[in-house]
């Protein structure tokens, strides 16, 4: 496929790398600083204002991105088709839908290599808490953050060591008293995504001039991929 251009999370990208790598394509990637995530406004207007930079010679920008606090809705199209996973955030695109993650419940955090390494996660939280509060109050605040998590899953998307993860994640795991699981990945959402197979229901599809709705965000099923252009 040609006249593609990805705008992605930083946090996808040993996934996003590795299956641009099994699938032979090179497209150009503008990637997004993982820590945006923490204002969904503030996401919204740099993945806005990543988007309205690219030529228009690129016809369709890939978002390799889930809703994420809404924080997809209200961006425009431009002159660009845009196309992006029917996904409430991240986690999906690692585990393989949006049903697969929801299986694993509200009570689960999620840790891949990108993940662990981001701005967006509890123990860079707690590690910022320390410098700021001191251990004894810093502790209570993540154990108060943390109250109502009863698992933590690193998933083994096959882009990294997951073993390297679970060592890294298991200190703060013990403070926590929660287990931690390995458990399996699946990249095809990205796989799809990147090779044009959009026409399941699990992607959303936005023409040139369109703009992404709150309508859209809300993932129900059967609805249309196609949004209309305003």
């Amino acid at each position: 496929m040609e006249e593609i251009h990805i705008v992605a999370c930083k946090t996808l990208k040993p996934e996003i790398d590795m299956v641009m790598h099994a699938q032979g394509c090179d497209y150009p990637i503008a990637w997004i600083d993982s820590g945006k995530h923490v204002w969904p406004d503030k996401l919204r207007i740099c993945i806005q204002e990543t988007i309205d930079v690219i030529p228009p010679a690129y016809k369709t920008i890939l978002l390799v991105f889930g809703f994420c606090g809404n924080a997809m809705v209200g961006i425009k199209a431009g002159e660009h088709q845009l196309v992006l996973p029917r996904a409430a955030d991240c986690i999906p695109l690692f585990l393989g839908s949006q049903k697969k993650r929801e299986e694993y419940g509200v009570a689960t955090v999620f840790f891949t290599e990108g993940y662990l390494h981001s701005e967006t996660n509890f123990i860079t939280d707690y590690e910022n808490y320390q410098k700021k509060y001191g251990n004894k109050r810093s502790l209570w605040v993540l154990k108060e953050m943390m109250k109502h998590y009863k698992n933590i899953a690193v998933i083994d998307t096959g882009a990294f060591d997951p073993p390297d993860v679970v060592t890294e994640v298991e200190p703060y795991a013990k403070i926590l008293e929660i287990p931690v699981s390995l458990i399996p990945g699946n990249l095809r959402l990205i796989d799809a995504l990147l090779s044009g197979n959009w026409d399941n229901g699990e992607f959303l599809v936005i023409p040139s001039e369109g703009v992404i709705s709150f309508e859209d965000s809300l993932l129900k099923e059967g609805v249309s991929s196609q949004a209309a252009p305003v």
